[in-house]
């Protein structure tokens, strides 16, 4: 299987994760008029079709072991790991699409993400112990702060933006907690003997993300947070653009999520978990030179998506230093 040898390939990788996390949103927006529900059985099938084919490439073509040779030698108590958090991670981003429902990314992008991206990177280094500490810590909350100020630009924009509801919140925690469980157990996997490869890991999750969204979707159209309830009956309904689109995102977040997994087997969990949950910062981008949300708002709202691209830059700087 195919494995960085030179930080360089690594960080390399790891921005290539980044891009992928922050593009799959985008293309869920050329869905128009298509429940998330919907949109996400595709993008299940997408994520374990894309999961299947990196490891049969990818994770087989490069050498011995190969993908298939380290899932057979693997412990089966990091199997059991690496489908959990599949499952665990699957039910957070069903709770974080319904936090931007309720509250608005605004709100649900800094609460949500933000409380992950601290919560990981501090577990992933108890487990997986590489770098710096402290430059890693100071890139951290520089990348924190970036996507508070990415709130703000939103917020200022939008007058009419969504309030902040209770509920809200405790949905966009509740993802925020789940989403940052899956970095320590990833660094688990990776620093076990016999390790788990990054191809064996990614493998696991997709297949157990994509058998667990039947369940989880079935409880969420009977019992939704937010709208009216509905069926798996309307996917019949969906035209070529919108299936392919929800397929195409899952593949997308795949190739993000083995990139950033593959380039951790070098540089430690941590780090790439850090730099990929900076993935607002690619949304951004997409939100102001393709979407052009930002078109017509206020120069606060400007001003402060140059401050958050500062800070973003010198975050994933401090990050980058930080590998020893």
């Amino acid at each position: 299987m195919f494995i960085p040898e030179s930080f360089v390939a690594a960080l390399l990788m790891m921005l290539a994760g980044m891009i992928c996390w922050g593009s799959w949103p985008s293309i869920q927006k050329l869905t128009t008029n298509w429940r998330f529900e919907l949109f996400y059985y595709d993008f299940a099938i997408g994520i374990f079709a894309a999961g299947a084919l990196i490891a049969a490439t990818l994770g087989a073509l490069f050498g011995s072991p190969t993908c298939w040779e380290n899932l057979a030698a693997a412990h089966r108590s990091v199997i059991v790991l690496a489908l959990l958090s599949g499952v665990i991670w699957n039910v957070a981003n069903v709770l974080l699409v319904n936090g931007i429902a309720l509250v608005g990314m605004a709100v649900a992008f800094p609460v949500a993400i933000g409380l992950s991206l601290v919560l990981s990177t501090i577990g992933g280094y108890l487990v997986m112990p590489r770098g710096n500490p402290v430059l890693l810590a100071a890139g951290v909350a520089f990348v924190f702060a970036a996507v508070i100020v990415n709130s703000l630009a939103y917020s200022t924009a939008d007058a009419e933006r969504k309030q902040g509801s209770r509920k809200g919140l405790i949905v966009c925690l509740l993802a925020g907690v789940l989403i940052s469980t899956v970095g320590p157990v990833v660094g688990k996997a990776l620093s076990a003997r016999p390790q788990l490869g990054p191809y064996g890991i990614t493998l696991l999750f997709t297949a157990a993300a994509f058998a667990s969204t039947f369940p989880i979707l079935y409880v969420f159209m009977r019992h939704p947070l937010v709208g009216s309830p509905t069926c798996a009956a309307g996917y019949r309904k969906g035209t070529v653009a919108q299936h392919a689109a929800g397929f195409s995102a899952g593949a997308v977040w795949t190739l993000g999520t083995a990139l950033t997994w593959t380039a951790a087997n070098l540089v430690g969990i941590a780090l790439a978990m850090a730099i990929g949950q900076a993935n607002p910062l690619v949304a951004a981008v997409w939100g102001v030179f393709v979407w052009r949300e930002f078109k017509g708002a206020p120069r606060r709202s400007k001003l402060l998506l140059v401050l958050m691209f500062a800070l973003y830059v010198a975050g994933l700087a401090l990050l980058v230093s930080s590998r020893s």
